[in-house]
């Protein structure tokens, strides 16, 4: 069918033609009638722009095309062009599931990783780099990317190191030797899983920190011979193994690490030992920071918290054999006063030790307010020692930051156990991981000697764009087993409306 002002044009040209001209017309027309349609005379099949899948916009795809007829696609939805920075690459033809189809080519968008910058120098005070943004990592391989979690890992320091006991029940052997069951079980691992990194979430040398009371110095400015010997013999000798070997650990320090119910032992050493050599495995630069990681067609944005305020208590008075500001612990007659200052910080006693910590903390509810606002990452993961329960950490952020900023996973250790929650009624959408049973101290939990438990153990996580499957590893018992405890798989949390944020209670 044509339009009346089409007829009335056709109409006026008639009248002015010469029938020669007209014959040939009437002839272009009636063959030109059927272009693009079948034999029957209906509309063919061509390519044609469409919007793209969310899977494929989370990839990157800035454009997408289909084969299709009147503005719906019959076949599939197929990327054609990506937003800078990504390159677009054809599919593989010989991959049937992302086959190109003839008229429309297919391809995915894939990040070109730039060569590998130089850390930044150390400082001269470990509290000057807090707040630091690392250099991004990039991993662009088309393979599974995998990394491992673990927390609460660092016994007692010896050859090999032995758990701490902190239980009057002990299952031998797995209670004297579990920080070594859950190194060789993830040795065993990352034979095949090629963990690209490992989040450590903290209380890496039982019982107490490195050294003792009064060796806190937050200006030594290198690695000591106390902070050397206990990381060489702690973590150095007791995590090898092919796809170990020069894999970095990104990690924060736990109320252990500052001293248990001391808040001066040589905790600095967790931060200096970044710097310990070259290429260093261990990535502990600051108190708190974050990290941009870049893989082929998405980025995960990690952010790395010192919530060491819930162990401070309401006070210095308050839970004395849990408090890393303990009055009780930080003065005359267990401490002489030369011991009691921590040097290049305010900390002087256990009042000025307890403002420090709150100080710090309100300087990360800012800080990481910001950070997460301006996210523009596919995934936002937290990093810490604590569980998102303890308070003051979940009435100040996680209650309103979590739905606020869509943050999608949070991770942490502290409970010593293995545990994973998701779709919780007090977290929703965001998923977080308890991963404290990394065998430096005795577990909440009693073990078994066949593995099946989970008193001991670590997290194997697989990230992709649209997924983060996390698989829960056991200690695998006495005959060293695999054990895979549980898999959950997390989606990605979108931000709240600002209907939903206005009904958090906080």
């Amino acid at each position: 069918p044509i339009s009346m002002n089409q007829a009335m044009r056709a109409w006026s040209f008639h009248r002015l033609a010469k029938p020669g001209v007209i014959s040939a017309l009437v002839a272009i027309v009636l063959l030109c009638a059927g272009c693009g349609k079948d034999s029957k005379g209906a509309a063919k099949d061509a390519p044609m722009d469409t919007t793209c899948l969310e899977t494929q916009k989370r990839g990157q795809c800035s454009k997408c095309r289909c084969v299709g007829k009147e503005g719906a696609c019959s076949g599939p939805v197929q990327c054609t062009e990506c937003r800078s920075p990504y390159v677009w690459q054809a599919f593989n033809s010989s991959n049937s599931s992302n086959s190109s189809d003839s008229q429309v080519p297919n391809g995915e968008c894939a990040i070109e990783c730039p060569a590998a910058g130089e850390r930044p120098p150390m400082p001269k005070n470990i509290l000057d780099l807090n707040g630091i943004a690392w250099p991004e990592a990039c991993f662009n391989g088309t393979e599974e990317q995998h990394f491992f979690v673990i927390g609460d890992w660092g016994g007692v320091y010896g050859d090999p190191p032995v758990t701490f006991k902190n239980r009057p029940t002990i299952i031998e052997p797995m209670d004297s030797q579990a920080q070594v069951f859950v190194a060789n079980k993830m040795a065993d691992i990352a034979e095949t899983s090629r963990p690209k990194f490992v989040i450590n979430v903290g209380d890496n040398f039982y019982p107490g920190g490195i050294s003792g009371p009064g060796t806190c110095n937050a200006e030594t400015g290198k690695t000591d011979a106390a902070g050397s010997i206990v990381f060489t013999g702690v973590f150095e000798k007791v995590y090898k193994g092919e796809g170990l070997a020069g894999v970095e650990w990104w990690g924060v320090l736990g109320n252990h690490d500052y001293g248990g119910y001391h808040y001066n032992v040589h905790w600095d050493q967790n931060i200096f030992y970044t710097w310990h050599k070259h290429n260093n495995r261990w990535l502990t630069p600051a108190l708190y920071w974050s990290r941009k990681v870049q893989f082929r067609d998405f980025t995960a944005d990690f952010f790395f918290l010192d919530t060491n305020r819930a162990d401070t208590g309401g006070s210095p008075d308050a839970d004395p054999n849990h408090n890393i500001c303990s009055r009780q612990h930080n003065q005359a007659p267990e401490l002489k006063p030369s011991q009691l200052a921590c040097n290049g910080t305010s900390i002087t006693d256990a009042d000025s030790c307890w403002k420090w910590f709150l100080n710090l903390w309100n300087a990360q509810k800012e800080w990481l307010a910001q950070k997460l606002e301006a996210s523009t990452a596919e995934w936002q993961i937290l990093v810490t020692h604590y569980p998102p329960t303890f308070e003051p950490m979940l009435s100040e952020a996680w209650k309103s930051f979590f739905g606020k900023y869509g943050v999608d996973l949070y991770i942490s250790g502290h409970t010593h156990q293995q545990q994973v929650s998701y779709k919780t009624k007090q977290f929703g959408d965001t998923a977080y991981i308890i991963s404290g049973g990394g065998g430096g101290i005795t577990s909440e939990i009693l073990p078994v000697k066949t593995g099946e438990d989970d008193a001991y153990g670590f997290m194997d996580l697989v990230i992709s764009r649209d997924e983060i499957k996390i698989i829960r590893y056991s200690h695998g018992g006495v005959d060293r087993r695999t054990v895979v405890r549980g898999t959950t798989i997390v989606a990605p949390r979108e931000r709240d409306t600002p209907e939903e944020e206005a009904q958090v209670v906080v």
